[in-house]
């Protein structure tokens, strides 16, 4: 084996990995990393010391970034990058053969960046949370924008299951719920990245108070680990050919239910729970489709 299982299981995330670090590079890693995002194809076959040449760096800054980006060093980093290359070259030339349509690309677009996310999933962690959920006295689930259609779905969903949970998504009155929560309570991040002023103070707060903490957020950096107990990054659609009008919100749900599923596979009281109110909902617009007919 070339890399370990850990790299390998980057081998389709290498370039979202990047992108959603970006925030946290210095000024030569920046460099890098463009550089990697659009001549990925050179890189492959480049030296360490071509790269760190065309980027106006050093040898030691490359392999520092792909220590950064989770490799052992810069061969290893190739070689993912490489396996990401054919892979897509690959589903390229197998759609240009088809006569892809319009709608095949959207498709294909979004297959690749849940590929993405999964590689970047951890199932321990998604255990992790799902138990942290299930013991919290309270959910308070943080979100604003567009994504506070993820956080009213998570509260309906926790909320289904007999759990209490809150979707905060105004964002003028989250630092004063905040300072309401408390230390045998869970608070979730649902946003673009944790680092926007309003966001980052109302997390502080929330770990003032002594709170766990999850994030789902497509923008990685070493602070988010200090900041959170529970981490999961998805991929960004910058990196679809229909980036300006795909969403994101498909990648933040598609985190959620996993952890809702190991949640609920994992409690069997909450499976039954969720099942009685899901018939009750079930009944009750049963019985108002019924009267509206007659």
């Amino acid at each position: 084996m070339l890399f370990d299982r850990k790299e390998n299981t980057m081998i389709q995330a290498v370039i979202s990995k990047i992108i959603s670090l970006q925030s946290n590079f210095t000024v030569g890693e920046n460099e890098i990393a463009q550089y990697v995002i659009y001549h990925a194809d050179e890189v492959v076959t480049s030296t360490i010391t071509a790269v760190a040449k065309k980027t106006n760096t050093s040898e030691a800054s490359v392999n520092r970034f792909c220590k950064k980006v989770g490799f052992k060093g810069f061969n290893s980093f190739k070689v993912a990058l490489a396996q990401e290359n054919i892979y897509n070259q690959m589903n390229q030339q197998n759609m240009a053969s088809a006569g892809e349509s319009f709608i095949a690309t959207v498709r294909r677009d979004y297959l690749q960046m849940l590929n993405n996310t999964s590689a970047l999933l951890d199932e321990q962690i998604a255990l992790q949370a799902a138990e942290a959920i299930k013991t919290a006295a309270h959910i308070f689930i943080f979100s604003f924008s567009n994504t506070a259609l993820v956080a009213k779905e998570a509260e309906f969903k926790l909320n289904i299951a007999g759990l209490n949970a809150t979707a905060v998504t105004d964002i003028t009155y989250m630092h004063m719920q905040a300072a309401n929560i408390g230390s045998s309570d869970l608070a979730i991040f649902i946003v673009p990245t944790v680092l926007m002023k309003d966001i980052y103070r109302t997390l502080n707060i929330c770990r003032e108070r002594g709170a766990k903490i999850m994030a789902i957020t497509s923008y990685d950096s070493p602070k988010l680990s200090d900041l959170v107990h529970y981490k999961f990054i998805t991929s960004d659609k910058i990196t679809a050919q229909n980036s300006v009008s795909l969403s994101n919100n498909l990648m933040f749900l598609y985190v959620w239910d996993v952890i809702y599923a190991f949640l609920l596979e994992g409690d069997k009281r909450l499976r039954q729970k969720k099942l009685s109110n899901e018939s009750l909902i079930n009944n009750s617009q049963m019985l108002d489709n019924y009267l509206f007919e007659y």
